[in-house]
């Protein structure tokens, strides 16, 4: 059966290590642990057993001396070790690591409050603009059917009319034709044009003649078929019947007038609020690979600019001095101060 291997003391060497310090992350036999615990800045160590602590991060230590940190110094930002400290950081603002952990604990506990707070309303703001987002295309989608039943309701408005139109010629047609057609049939009983013809012809060769008795003889005959032609004064007012149309002018809008009319608003995107103003020292944010307005000449991810102007009239502008482009132009959450 195979053994597990066995760890000898970290302090000593000379026994096996079965103690294991929590904050120091090494092997101690239980004389040196008594030992450590008895030193005034361990005092407070936990030990555990070996077999069961298992450290997930190895605590960093100081690369120049290999030793542990124990100090953190203010002024330069940086973890320091007890040999460091007189040396590199000599009278520089530096306190134990215990109470450096604790304020730096309590500080990244208020900016990760912060940080979730704007995680939550960032979340909202999601879920608020993709109802918003169903609602535009629910609405745009609607808006059409509305048009095109405007325009349905419209066009059978028109074809009723039309229909309407064309029943009235149709009446108008048969109503008039059939006077028009009575007129003429009236007009045809009044007289018999070929016998009446034949009699004019007659008269005009008995005036023509010399005959003066036969001329006499047929004169009261004459006369009576004259009279009858003379009926024919009534029909000399002529009279027609008329069917047009006279389309209504089309001005300009007519037919939006008939439809309706619609209104398009944009979508201006969330308010952006950051913390960057005028004169501070920004930089393109690393995840942004091309900013949209571009790079402009010579601006990188490494260009480093000062913020010359926010307009407070624009969706998220800012302008940005740069060392290569002084007038470079983009928007407020492409940025990050430096």
């Amino acid at each position: 059966m195979a053994q597990c291997p066995v760890n000898s003391c970290e302090i000593c060497d000379n026994s096996i290590g079965r103690r294991f310090c929590m904050d120091c992350e090494q092997l101690f036999c239980k004389s040196c642990e008594i030992s450590h615990l008895k030193t005034k800045s361990c005092v407070n160590h936990v030990f555990k057993d070996a077999d069961k602590a298992k450290p997930e991060v190895k605590t960093p230590i100081c690369k120049q001396h290999g030793e542990k940190y124990t100090y953190y110094c203010n002024t330069c930002s940086s973890l320091t070790c007890n040999i460091c400290l007189p040396t590199t950081h000599n009278k520089h603002d530096f306190c134990l690591i215990d109470a450096a952990a604790s304020k730096t604990r309590s500080l990244l506990n208020r900016e990760v409050k912060v940080a979730e707070d704007r995680i939550r309303r960032a979340n909202q703001k999601v879920i608020s603009f993709r109802l918003n987002l169903k609602n535009f295309e629910d609405e745009v989608d609607n808006t059409k059917t509305d048009i095109a039943e405007r325009v349905a309701v419209i066009i059978k408005a028109l074809n009723d009319t039309k229909d309407s139109y064309f029943k009235s010629i149709d009446e108008h047609k048969s109503k008039e034709s059939r006077k028009m057609k009575d007129e003429i049939d009236k007009i045809e009983n009044t007289i018999a044009i070929e016998n009446d013809i034949q009699s004019l012809n007659q008269m005009k060769s008995m005036v023509d003649g010399q005959n003066d008795i036969i001329l006499l003889d047929l004169f009261s005959d004459f006369t009576k078929t004259l009279k009858e032609l003379s009926l024919l004064d009534i029909f000399d007012k002529e009279s027609t019947a008329h069917a047009k149309f006279f389309p209504a002018s089309m001005k300009p809008g007519t037919i939006e007038k008939l439809i309706g009319s619609i209104k398009l608003v944009q979508f201006n995107g969330a308010e952006v609020k950051p913390n960057i103003k005028v004169g501070d020292r920004v930089r393109v944010k690393s995840r942004v690979k091309k900013p949209t307005l571009g790079w402009g000449p010579g601006v990188s991810h490494k260009s480093i600019g000062t913020v010359v102007d926010i307009p407070s009239n624009t969706s998220g502008l800012i302008h940005i001095q740069f060392p290569s482009y002084s007038c470079w132009e983009g928007y407020l959450n492409e940025i990050e101060l430096v």
